[in-house]
């Protein structure tokens, strides 16, 4: 444990002031589960992003290592107080969408673990997307299941893409993009219905702009009308979005009314709110 939690790991740490009286303040707590990383993020009674972390353990070591998972659950402070947490979100790269008129949980699952490698430790979860008339479905770990359902009894359980299914994005030609350290969680409407989902790896901003313009092209999507929002699961990222406005000039990484010095939050903040308000 001590070589998960403390070699090779990433803290950040987002406050709105540095008060003794922030954390009294925090009512709300959602936080989002990575492999290797965790990022947590409190909020006020009205609904105002008052401090975020993120912690993760390096990329050599394997992922969703239950120690490093319950060193957090106990330690970090928003977590540590866990009848404030209303949601955890589970990011996974194993998932599927199946329209409601053809889902029956058993063989969906059958068509599941014939998509993915689906590994005997693993179990798969399911979301209904009402107004998209589909039921979208993830797997991860049963382990990192149980460890979430011993301590947050009350929380929620809901996939990290969720809020790409909420009807703000649902414009004319919408591509919601989140970027974790080493995947791309997309969500595509054109003439406001779901016409693709998908969640890949990268290395590069490079890769993910041959992905989204060679998408573009199957979809017969000019660039004028691709309205691209991308959102960071934490603010080491930033730059990659940066690099990204190198072939989307008009990508947005924000609502654009984040009261922040600091414009490498905007992503993972804007994010926040956005799973937040899945959650409620």
């Amino acid at each position: 444990m001590p070589e998960i939690s403390n070699t090779g790991s990433t803290q950040q740490v987002y406050k709105v002031h540095n008060g003794d009286t922030l954390m009294s303040q925090v009512t709300r707590v959602i936080f989002i589960l990575f492999p290797r990383g965790v990022t947590a993020a409190g909020f006020s009674e009205r609904g105002d992003l008052l401090v975020a972390e993120y912690n993760d353990y390096k990329q050599s070591l394997g992922g969703w290592i239950l120690d490093f998972f319950e060193h957090q659950f106990l330690n970090n402070e928003l977590l540590a107080a866990p009848h404030k947490v209303i949601a955890a979100f589970i990011a996974s790269d194993k998932t599927m969408l199946v329209p409601e008129v053809l889902y029956n949980q058993t063989e969906a699952e059958k068509w599941m673990r014939q998509l993915h490698a689906i590994e005997g430790n693993e179990i798969i979860g399911n979301h209904h997307l009402r107004e998209d008339k589909a039921y979208y479905m993830y797997s991860w770990p049963a382990a990192m299941k149980s460890l979430v359902g011993r301590y947050f009894t009350k929380a929620k359980v809901l996939p990290f893409s969720l809020y790409q299914f909420y009807k703000p994005f649902k414009s004319e030609c919408s591509l919601q993009c989140s970027l974790t350290n080493d995947q791309v969680f997309a969500t595509l409407y054109k003439d406001r219905s779901l016409h693709w989902h998908q969640v890949f790896e990268y290395q590069n901003a490079e890769d993910i702009a041959y992905h989204f313009k060679h998408l573009a092209k199957e979809k017969q999507i000019a660039d004028n009308e691709l309205v691209l929002q991308c959102t960071t699961a934490n603010r080491g990222l930033a730059g990659v979005v940066t690099e990204l406005t190198q072939y989307f000039p008009t990508l947005k990484d924000g609502s654009g009314n984040i009261e922040t010095n600091d414009r490498s939050w905007t992503g993972t903040i804007y994010l926040l709110q956005q799973l937040y308000a899945c959650a409620l």
